[in-house]
């Protein structure tokens, strides 16, 4: 009997593709996980015997049966609606682990034995709540001895275990891939290689954005012909997943045509739709600008400039897309460096820190003595040390051997910050599982911009400064910023649009019909996968609350409610929607999974806003023409105080951390901060001209009033309750909404048809 030659596993459980990675004696190998490629689809499949299958075997069954299949799923992870194939519901966490499976049994059968070391990678920009469920897959397939890093981690592995760079150069390494972008920046140094900065993440960025920009052309150029196919009917089902797939067909072929031709055949109409490499850049060059917006905010993070860097890396199969090494290259002045198989990097990366985990290199944790910057903070040894390629045919592995080259983990830098802010408490809670609190995790995860979201907001001013205004060709109302702070959404009552930006790049990516009538307010899901639109007109002859799903931009649903829908709120779980009625003195309650009002609760008369406390057991409205902002217990669905205001009462914002709610009185021309335990005005603050709208800073030092009447912003210390600046807006400000870094916000001009962007963060 032969001796076992122990080996350890990297594995990238991708959005639309699943990647492995093994180490041997002497090198670091892709593992062909295909019949006919070294990748898998990240796809499962449930037969008629109920076992679910994974991979090449479960995307051969997509045209037939495409109501087992599922895709892209682990964008979903988080999500409590669970994933429905054919006639049973499963979790995404269930899914994840037949992908896993799926790899663990095809490894094990090949090397004859189970691996010493597994490491999985995950995105950057997950928070602790996606993370404790991505911990729970591996448990679900047997193993107990895994690690968890993420993707910019793992490539940056890669990266210093295959390139040679010169003392103190910088790179790049941006990592374009199916579902997700990623971006880290790395420094060679005397010992190693060290990463600079926060790693930043977008994720809801890749191929599958791409492809459905395709597949929104084909149906645009065929007069929409694929919004009449009956969805109950199964060939339509069968005609479009081979749709789907030939729109992804047509992406890969674009990246080395300049056109190509996507056959469309439809039951009872075939026909072919012309694309060209110029058309398809056009559909995408607004996501290339918003990576490029998260690869600056990095290397600001980092505090080095586009001079500094020696050139970037590109990994990722996204990454092939020509435009992508164009836009960057004008972008940042300097060359770009496309990995030999981009879509191997994270696995290879991840196989690597693996082994060194497996103490086949020594590993070690070395906390330095002081932080300089935004630098890392500890040391993986010699990641890299490997040679030879990966085998007759396949993908090369790890690079020629090497001295010992320790790897920095932006990670660990962000824990060290965290043990010198006295924060540990953020270690325990990403070793552990969800708790009864997932969906507001959740929530608060999916808010966190570019920063992991155990960094703190920036520290807001006392005088925030503004920045150039921003047109955005229509009305604009009322603004939403998305709970990952990425996008603002902007209703435009006059003009029955609702417009997108790009907060990344301060640019209108996106305009939006509504059919139904004129966008008044605007209210995200904890998720960020929807919007509920409050529309009326003056006359309120229209009262609807449209449902907007943000993947597509189009409105999937709407709801009647009794009379003019105001500014709504949905509870952190996600399942109900709160609506106040305004001419009716009641709030509607609406589920959110069958767009139905389940009941009415009567509050004093003309509710303009409504938000929950903290804790989800109260919620909080301004009502305009009785002057009292109400209490509605939750539970019982009742109101519990009435507290009396200034004049006019208009809009609410409760404090971040505080048991404090504060609310504008718009003729009052006053701000009433009320204490939540006691229900008591602690402070009324006079501030400008008609207040219309009311906003918290992230870290909770300063509330911004939205002055109609004088162009203004008051800016009010939470700590004095004075205000500290009056800062000029355009004409007619309206409503304001703040990113959640606390970097910037957007006030809503409606006369002046643009935004004010401030700079809170000092």
């Amino acid at each position: 009997m032969g001796v076992r030659v122990a080996y350890n596993l990297g594995v990238d459980l991708g959005t639309t593709f699943v990647a492995a990675s093994v180490t041997q004696p002497n090198q670091v190998e892709m593992f062909t996980l295909g019949d006919r490629s070294v990748v898998a689809p990240a796809v499962v499949y449930r037969r008629d015997d109920g076992e679910l299958v994974a991979g090449e075997s479960a995307s051969r069954r997509a045209l037939s049966h495409p109501d087992r299949i599922s895709r892209e799923f682990k964008r979903r992870l988080g999500d409590p609606t669970p994933v429905t194939l054919g006639d049973r519901s499963y979790l995404v966490t269930e899914l994840l682990a037949t992908l896993l499976r799926d790899v663990l049994d095809k490894v094990t059968e090949t090397e004859g034995a189970k691996p010493d070391q597994v490491v999985l990678t995950h995105p950057a920009n997950w928070g602790s709540f996606r993370r404790g469920l991505f911990q729970e897959v591996p448990g679900m397939v047997g193993l107990t001895d895994v690690s968890l890093i993420t993707e910019p981690e793992a490539a940056a592995a890669h990266y210093a275990a295959t390139r040679q760079l010169g003392e103190g150069e910088i790179v790049a390494v941006y990592d374009l891939g199916g579902g997700t972008f990623d971006v880290t920046v790395l420094r060679s140094r005397p010992d190693g290689v060290e990463i600079l900065g926060i790693p930043e993440g977008i994720e809801r960025l890749g191929g599958v954005d791409f492809d459905e920009a395709i597949l929104a052309h084909v149906n645009y150029t065929a007069d929409g012909v694929l919004d009449e196919l009956d969805r109950r009917d199964p060939q339509a089902v069968v005609a479009l997943a081979r749709l789907r797939q030939d729109c992804v067909l047509a992406k890969e072929a674009l990246s080395l045509d300049t056109e190509t031709i996507i056959p469309v055949l439809l039951p009872g109409r075939h026909f072919d739709v012309r694309l060209t490499r110029a058309q398809f850049e056009d559909m995408i060059r607004a996501p290339i600008e918003s990576s490029i917006g998260a690869l600056t905010r990095t290397l600001s993070s980092a505090d080095v400039s586009p001079g500094d860097l020696s050139g970037v890396l590109l990994v990722g199969g996204s990454s092939r897309i020509p435009l992508v090494a164009r836009m960057v290259t004008e972008a940042l002045g300097k060359p770009t460096v496309v990995d030999t198989h981009p879509k191997y990097a994270v696995a290879l990366g991840a196989a690597a820190v693996a082994r060194a985990q497996a103490g086949q290199r020594t590993l070690t944790w070395e906390p330095r003595a002081a932080i300089s910057g935004s630098g890392a903070a500890a040391a993986l040894p010699d990641v890299g040390g490997s040679g030879g390629s990966g085998g007759s045919g396949g993908p090369p592995g790890g690079g020629p051997g090497r001295s010992r080259r320790p790897l920095l983990f932006a990670g660990l830098a962000v824990l060290i910050v965290l043990v010198i802010l006295g924060t540990l408490l953020v270690n325990n809670a990403l070793r552990a599982g969800p708790g009864p609190e997932a969906a507001q995790e959740l929530a608060q995860s999916a808010a966190a911009v570019a920063p992991p979201d155990t960094a703190p907001p920036v520290v807001s001013v006392p005088i925030p400064s503004t920045g150039a205004p921003i047109p955005v060709g229509a009305t604009p109302g009322f603004a939403e910023v998305s709970p990952n702070g990425r996008l603002l959404y902007v209703a435009g009552g006059n003009s029955k649009l609702v417009t997108v930006l790009d907060t990344s790049v301060n640019r209108v990516i996106a305009t939006i019909p509504i059919a139904a009538g004129p966008p008044q307010f605007l209210t995200f899901s904890p998720d960020g996968r929807r919007v509920y639109v409050s529309i009326f007109d003056a006359s309120g002859s229209i009262a609807v609350v449209a449902v907007l799903d943000t993947t597509t931009n189009r409105v999937i649903g709407q709801i009647k409610v009794r009379t003019r829908p105001f500014r709504a709120a949905v509870t952190s779980d996600g399942r109900t929607l709160y609506v106040p009625n305004h001419d009716s003195s009641s709030v509607s309650v609406i589920d959110t999974s069958s767009l139905k009002v389940t009941r009415e609760i009567t509050v004093p008369p003309d509710p303009h806003w409504i938000e929950f406390a903290k804790d989800g057991s109260r919620a909080f409205t301004a009502d305009h023409e009785s002057n009292l902002i109400g209490v509605l217990d939750v539970a019982s669905s009742s109101v519990v105080a009435q507290i009396p205001v200034g004049t006019s009462p208009h809009a609410l914002a409760v404090h971040p951390t505080r048991p404090l709610v504060a609310n504008v009185n718009f003729d009052a021309n006053t701000v009433t901060m009320i204490d939540t335990n006691t229900n008591r005005v602690t402070a009324t603050i006079p501030v400008g001209k008609n207040p219309e709208a009311i906003d918290w800073s992230p870290d909770g030092r300063f509330a911004y009033a939205v002055n109609d009447g004088d162009n203004t912003v008051s800016v009010i210390n939470a700590a004095t309750d004075r205000v500290t600046a009056t800062i000029p807006t355009g004409r007619t400000p309206t409503s304001i909404a703040v990113l959640p870094s606390g970097r910037q916000a957007y006030v809503t001009n409606l006369d002046s048809a643009d935004l004010t962007v401030l700079n809170l963060g000092g």
